[in-house]
Protein backbone atom coordinates (compact mmCIF):
# COMPACT_ATOMS: atom_id res chain seq x y z
CA UNK A 1 0.00 0.00 0.00
CA UNK A 2 0.89 3.25 -1.09
CA UNK A 3 0.18 5.83 1.70
CA UNK A 4 0.53 9.43 1.86
CA UNK A 5 -1.61 10.54 5.03
CA UNK A 6 -4.19 9.12 7.79
CA UNK A 7 -7.47 9.81 6.08
CA UNK A 8 -9.26 7.01 5.19
CA UNK A 9 -8.39 7.59 1.06
CA UNK A 10 -4.83 8.59 1.72
CA UNK A 11 -3.31 5.45 0.32
CA UNK A 12 -3.65 3.36 -2.81
CA UNK A 13 -5.51 0.35 -1.34
CA UNK A 14 -9.03 2.32 -0.34
CA UNK A 15 -8.97 4.97 -3.95
CA UNK A 16 -8.65 2.27 -5.74
CA UNK A 17 -11.61 0.28 -4.42
CA UNK A 18 -13.49 3.34 -4.18
CA UNK A 19 -13.08 4.04 -7.87
CA UNK A 20 -13.67 0.40 -8.79
CA UNK A 21 -16.89 0.67 -7.38
CA UNK A 22 -18.15 3.77 -8.69
CA UNK A 23 -17.05 2.57 -11.97
CA UNK A 24 -19.19 -0.75 -11.98
CA UNK A 25 -22.14 1.51 -10.69
CA UNK A 26 -21.91 3.73 -13.58
CA UNK A 27 -21.38 0.81 -15.95
CA UNK A 28 -24.64 -0.13 -15.29
CA UNK A 29 -23.51 -3.09 -12.87
CA UNK A 30 -26.75 -3.27 -9.52
CA UNK A 31 -25.10 -2.75 -6.25
CA UNK A 32 -24.88 -6.50 -5.64
CA UNK A 33 -23.50 -7.02 -8.59
CA UNK A 34 -20.93 -4.72 -8.48
CA UNK A 35 -19.49 -5.61 -4.95
CA UNK A 36 -19.45 -9.32 -5.73
CA UNK A 37 -17.17 -8.24 -8.68
CA UNK A 38 -14.98 -6.49 -6.49
CA UNK A 39 -14.52 -9.64 -3.67
CA UNK A 40 -13.94 -11.78 -6.89
CA UNK A 41 -11.18 -9.37 -8.26
CA UNK A 42 -9.41 -8.87 -4.93
CA UNK A 43 -8.96 -12.48 -3.82
CA UNK A 44 -5.58 -12.45 -3.52
CA UNK A 45 -5.76 -10.00 -0.63
CA UNK A 46 -8.71 -11.80 1.29
CA UNK A 47 -6.60 -12.92 4.51
CA UNK A 48 -3.95 -10.43 4.24
CA UNK A 49 -3.80 -8.56 7.65
CA UNK A 50 -3.06 -5.27 6.25
CA UNK A 51 -4.71 -5.35 2.76
CA UNK A 52 -8.09 -7.04 3.58
CA UNK A 53 -9.39 -4.34 5.96
CA UNK A 54 -8.74 -1.98 4.09
CA UNK A 55 -10.72 -3.38 1.40
CA UNK A 56 -13.71 -3.79 3.43
CA UNK A 57 -12.98 0.38 5.03
CA UNK A 58 -13.21 1.73 1.63
CA UNK A 59 -16.33 -0.33 0.08
CA UNK A 60 -18.21 0.28 3.21
CA UNK A 61 -17.36 3.77 3.75
CA UNK A 62 -18.44 4.06 -0.41
CA UNK A 63 -21.41 2.38 0.20
CA UNK A 64 -22.51 4.47 2.83
CA UNK A 65 -22.31 7.30 1.24
CA UNK A 66 -24.10 6.11 -1.74
CA UNK A 67 -26.69 5.18 0.57
CA UNK A 68 -26.56 1.76 -0.79
CA UNK A 69 -24.76 -0.27 2.21
CA UNK A 70 -25.01 -3.83 2.13
CA UNK A 71 -24.86 -5.44 5.42
CA UNK A 72 -22.85 -7.79 5.24
CA UNK A 73 -20.11 -5.67 3.78
CA UNK A 74 -21.01 -3.18 7.00
CA UNK A 75 -20.38 -6.50 8.90
CA UNK A 76 -17.21 -7.38 7.21
CA UNK A 77 -15.51 -3.50 7.84
CA UNK A 78 -16.91 -3.49 11.76
CA UNK A 79 -15.15 -6.71 12.08
CA UNK A 80 -11.87 -5.44 11.26
CA UNK A 81 -12.72 -2.17 12.58
CA UNK A 82 -12.38 -3.74 16.14
CA UNK A 83 -9.22 -5.95 14.85
CA UNK A 84 -5.52 -4.54 15.23
CA UNK A 85 -3.28 -6.42 13.34
CA UNK A 86 -3.92 -3.78 10.65
CA UNK A 87 -2.50 -1.34 13.18
CA UNK A 88 0.80 -2.86 13.23
CA UNK A 89 2.15 -0.94 10.30
CA UNK A 90 1.42 2.08 11.60
CA UNK A 91 3.60 1.70 15.05
CA UNK A 92 6.94 2.53 12.16
CA UNK A 93 5.22 5.96 11.30
CA UNK A 94 5.45 7.13 15.06
CA UNK A 95 3.14 7.54 18.24
CA UNK A 96 1.03 10.71 16.49
CA UNK A 97 0.34 8.75 12.78
CA UNK A 98 -1.18 5.84 14.63
CA UNK A 99 -3.07 8.12 16.63
CA UNK A 100 -4.56 9.53 13.59
CA UNK A 101 -5.12 6.77 11.99
CA UNK A 102 -6.59 5.25 14.97
CA UNK A 103 -9.07 8.22 14.49
CA UNK A 104 -9.84 7.93 11.42
CA UNK A 105 -10.99 4.20 12.24
CA UNK A 106 -13.37 5.56 15.25
CA UNK A 107 -15.35 7.89 12.72
CA UNK A 108 -15.46 5.55 10.22
CA UNK A 109 -17.00 3.06 12.88
CA UNK A 110 -19.08 6.05 13.94
CA UNK A 111 -20.33 6.70 10.44
CA UNK A 112 -21.19 2.99 9.55
CA UNK A 113 -23.40 2.64 12.71
CA UNK A 114 -25.27 5.53 11.77
CA UNK A 115 -28.20 5.30 9.85
CA UNK A 116 -26.78 6.08 5.80
CA UNK A 117 -28.26 8.77 3.45
CA UNK A 118 -31.28 8.18 0.88
CA UNK A 119 -29.82 5.72 -2.31
CA UNK A 120 -27.88 8.70 -4.65
CA UNK A 121 -28.61 8.47 -8.27
CA UNK A 122 -25.44 7.31 -10.57
CA UNK A 123 -25.18 8.54 -13.85
CA UNK A 124 -24.58 5.85 -16.21
CA UNK A 125 -21.36 6.63 -18.76
CA UNK A 126 -21.89 8.16 -22.02
CA UNK A 127 -19.48 6.65 -24.23
CA UNK A 128 -18.72 7.74 -27.35
CA UNK A 129 -18.38 5.24 -30.90
CA UNK A 130 -16.65 6.48 -33.70
CA UNK A 131 -18.92 5.83 -36.72
CA UNK A 132 -16.25 6.45 -39.64
CA UNK A 133 -15.96 2.97 -41.55
CA UNK A 134 -12.29 1.03 -41.65
CA UNK A 135 -11.38 2.42 -44.60
CA UNK A 136 -12.83 5.78 -44.67
CA UNK A 137 -10.09 9.02 -45.60
CA UNK A 138 -10.43 12.59 -44.73
CA UNK A 139 -8.58 15.76 -45.08
CA UNK A 140 -7.81 17.58 -41.64
CA UNK A 141 -7.01 21.28 -42.20
CA UNK A 142 -4.79 22.92 -39.75
CA UNK A 143 -6.44 25.80 -38.05
CA UNK A 144 -4.43 26.53 -34.62
CA UNK A 145 -2.30 29.04 -33.57
CA UNK A 146 0.64 26.06 -33.37
CA UNK A 147 0.09 25.97 -37.24
CA UNK A 148 0.67 29.30 -37.79
CA UNK A 149 3.76 29.71 -36.01
CA UNK A 150 4.92 26.19 -37.80
CA UNK A 151 4.04 27.63 -41.17
CA UNK A 152 1.57 25.10 -42.13
CA UNK A 153 -1.63 26.96 -41.44
CA UNK A 154 -4.76 26.23 -43.78
CA UNK A 155 -2.96 23.48 -45.19
CA UNK A 156 -3.70 19.86 -45.19
CA UNK A 157 -2.89 16.60 -44.32
CA UNK A 158 -4.48 13.02 -44.76
CA UNK A 159 -4.98 10.29 -42.79
CA UNK A 160 -7.27 6.74 -43.12
CA UNK A 161 -8.92 4.81 -40.37
CA UNK A 162 -7.30 1.32 -40.16
CA UNK A 163 -9.29 0.28 -36.94
CA UNK A 164 -10.36 1.14 -33.97
CA UNK A 165 -9.34 1.46 -30.29
CA UNK A 166 -10.36 2.11 -26.95
CA UNK A 167 -9.87 4.59 -24.44
CA UNK A 168 -11.26 4.70 -20.78
CA UNK A 169 -14.04 4.19 -19.97
CA UNK A 170 -15.13 2.34 -22.98
CA UNK A 171 -14.84 5.10 -25.47
CA UNK A 172 -14.70 3.65 -29.28
CA UNK A 173 -12.28 5.76 -31.00
CA UNK A 174 -10.51 5.82 -34.52
CA UNK A 175 -7.05 4.31 -35.17
CA UNK A 176 -5.85 5.82 -38.41
CA UNK A 177 -2.68 5.78 -40.44
CA UNK A 178 -1.81 9.60 -41.52
CA UNK A 179 0.53 9.56 -44.86
CA UNK A 180 3.78 11.43 -44.41
CA UNK A 181 2.24 14.76 -46.42
CA UNK A 182 1.41 18.22 -45.56
CA UNK A 183 -0.17 20.51 -48.72
CA UNK A 184 -2.51 23.57 -49.90
CA UNK A 185 -4.33 21.31 -52.45
CA UNK A 186 -6.54 17.88 -50.86
CA UNK A 187 -5.23 15.41 -53.46
CA UNK A 188 -7.44 13.12 -55.49
CA UNK A 189 -8.10 9.97 -53.86
CA UNK A 190 -6.25 8.05 -55.92
CA UNK A 191 -2.91 9.68 -55.47
CA UNK A 192 -2.48 8.81 -51.43
CA UNK A 193 -1.70 5.47 -52.44
CA UNK A 194 2.16 6.38 -53.54
CA UNK A 195 2.25 8.61 -50.29
CA UNK A 196 4.50 7.16 -47.54
CA UNK A 197 2.87 6.89 -44.37
CA UNK A 198 4.12 8.86 -40.99
CA UNK A 199 6.01 7.15 -38.29
CA UNK A 200 3.62 8.44 -35.29
CA UNK A 201 5.16 6.96 -32.37
CA UNK A 202 8.73 7.37 -31.89
CA UNK A 203 10.91 10.29 -32.80
CA UNK A 204 14.01 9.77 -35.34
CA UNK A 205 16.89 9.26 -32.66
CA UNK A 206 14.80 7.02 -30.77
CA UNK A 207 14.62 4.42 -33.72
CA UNK A 208 18.34 5.04 -34.39
CA UNK A 209 19.73 4.40 -31.16
CA UNK A 210 17.12 1.44 -31.00
CA UNK A 211 17.20 -0.04 -34.17
CA UNK A 212 15.39 -3.18 -33.12
CA UNK A 213 12.33 -1.06 -32.17
CA UNK A 214 9.01 -1.80 -34.52
CA UNK A 215 8.35 1.44 -36.63
CA UNK A 216 4.72 2.55 -35.47
CA UNK A 217 2.32 4.17 -37.99
CA UNK A 218 -0.83 3.54 -36.17
CA UNK A 219 -2.89 6.46 -34.03
CA UNK A 220 -5.36 6.77 -31.89
CA UNK A 221 -7.59 9.72 -31.86
CA UNK A 222 -9.32 9.88 -28.67
CA UNK A 223 -12.50 11.49 -28.58
CA UNK A 224 -14.96 11.32 -25.92
CA UNK A 225 -18.03 13.04 -27.80
CA UNK A 226 -19.44 13.41 -31.41
CA UNK A 227 -19.14 17.48 -30.25
CA UNK A 228 -16.20 17.29 -29.90
CA UNK A 229 -14.72 16.61 -33.07
CA UNK A 230 -13.93 19.72 -35.66
CA UNK A 231 -16.23 18.38 -38.68
CA UNK A 232 -15.17 21.86 -39.60
CA UNK A 233 -11.93 21.00 -40.82
CA UNK A 234 -12.11 17.49 -42.10
CA UNK A 235 -13.16 16.67 -45.48
CA UNK A 236 -14.27 13.27 -46.20
CA UNK A 237 -12.51 11.84 -49.48
CA UNK A 238 -13.87 8.49 -50.00
CA UNK A 239 -13.17 5.04 -48.81
CA UNK A 240 -10.09 3.03 -49.54
CA UNK A 241 -9.83 -0.74 -48.93
CA UNK A 242 -6.97 -2.82 -48.27
CA UNK A 243 -5.19 -5.60 -46.50
CA UNK A 244 -4.30 -3.26 -43.75
CA UNK A 245 -7.77 -2.63 -42.03
CA UNK A 246 -8.73 -4.92 -39.31
CA UNK A 247 -11.31 -5.10 -36.75
CA UNK A 248 -11.26 -3.95 -33.54
CA UNK A 249 -9.74 -6.55 -31.65
CA UNK A 250 -12.96 -6.13 -28.76
CA UNK A 251 -10.62 -5.60 -25.27
CA UNK A 252 -13.21 -5.63 -22.45
CA UNK A 253 -13.25 -3.27 -18.83
CA UNK A 254 -12.81 -6.61 -16.96
CA UNK A 255 -9.49 -7.79 -19.41
CA UNK A 256 -8.32 -3.86 -18.24
CA UNK A 257 -6.69 -3.96 -22.03
CA UNK A 258 -7.56 -0.21 -22.63
CA UNK A 259 -3.68 0.69 -23.54
CA UNK A 260 -2.84 -0.96 -27.20
CA UNK A 261 0.79 1.15 -27.00
CA UNK A 262 -0.12 2.71 -30.11
CA UNK A 263 0.51 6.77 -30.04
CA UNK A 264 -2.60 8.86 -29.60
CA UNK A 265 -3.78 12.14 -29.11
CA UNK A 266 -7.11 14.17 -28.32
CA UNK A 267 -8.67 16.82 -31.13
CA UNK A 268 -7.42 19.46 -29.27
CA UNK A 269 -3.75 18.12 -28.94
CA UNK A 270 -3.89 16.48 -32.58
CA UNK A 271 -2.39 18.96 -34.67
CA UNK A 272 0.98 19.92 -32.45
CA UNK A 273 1.12 16.30 -32.15
CA UNK A 274 1.12 15.60 -35.64
CA UNK A 275 2.93 18.92 -36.74
CA UNK A 276 5.85 17.82 -34.76
CA UNK A 277 6.13 14.33 -35.55
CA UNK A 278 5.72 14.91 -39.31
CA UNK A 279 8.69 17.73 -39.12
CA UNK A 280 10.87 15.26 -37.10
CA UNK A 281 10.72 13.00 -40.05
CA UNK A 282 10.78 15.33 -43.03
CA UNK A 283 13.83 16.88 -41.82
CA UNK A 284 16.33 13.71 -41.91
Amino acid sequence: MGAWGTSLYANDSTCDIRGEYVDKLRRGKTNEEATFELIEDNQEIMGDVEEEPLFWYALADTQWNYGRLLSEVKEKALFFLDQTGELERWKESGEKQLNAWKHTLNKLKEKLLSTPPPEKKVSAYRLYKCKWQLGDVFAYQFSGEYSKEKGVFGQYIIFRKISEDICWPGHIVPTVHIYQWIGKEIPELDEIKDMDLLITKFRPMVLVNNPHKKKEYLFDILTASEKAIPKDRLTYLGNVQGDDLFQYPGYSYKDQKYFTGYARAEWKNFEKEIIDQYNAWVSL
